[in-house]
């Protein structure tokens, strides 16, 4: 079913809404708990949640929109997470267009993957490449309890995000 002109704004304003609460989760100290100095790196899963199921243009917007939240926060990396984001959710877009379904597997295998990747990127780029000092470190004492903290929280997100996304499509869940 095609979704009116209406409908998209509002379901992409909702979005917008979603994407922005999981900014100001993820980047105000203290609204989010850290678990032994790890933080979850919430609009990672939640974008790329949203931006699977939609079209390729929609998904990588959702990207952009939550990678420019991020880099508004930031004064370190301005663009990284724009582009990463982006890219990562127009990935997603077209592996639902072409090749799988809109699934819980599906979501926490891209979710999962975005979410090593850009640890994995980050850490090289910005840390190891800055030759900060001791950094190399930095990967088993920060970045990979960060990517499983938000890896592992990455299905309830998903709970909690789908039913939100099938009522903004006007799906049933007989249209899945």
């Amino acid at each position: 079913m095609e979704l009116t002109k209406k409908q998209k704004t509002i379901k992409y304003f909702c979005y917008c809404l979603i994407i922005l609460l999981a900014d100001i989760l993820q980047n105000t100290d203290g609204l989010f708990p850290e678990i032994f100095g790890a933080r979850c790196f919430l609009l990672l899963p939640t974008a790329i949640i949203l931006a699977m199921g939609e079209e390729f243009f929609a998904g990588a917007l959702i990207g952009l929109f939550a990678g420019l939240l991020w880099d508004l926060s930031g004064a370190v990396h301005l663009g990284f997470n724009c582009i990463f984001i982006t890219i990562m959710c127009f990935i997603a877009s077209a592996l639902v267009a072409y090749i799988t379904r809109d699934t819980l597997i599906t979501n926490m295998l891209s979710s999962a993957v975005t979410i090593v990747l850009y640890c994995l990127i980050y850490w090289l780029c910005f840390i190891v490449i800055r030759g900060v000092e001791g950094g190399e470190m930095t990967l088993f004492t920060f970045y990979i309890p960060c990517a499983v903290y938000t890896m592992a929280l990455s299905p309830l997100l998903w709970l909690i995000l789908r039913p939100i996304k099938t009522k903004l499509n006007h799906r049933t869940n007989q249209d899945f």
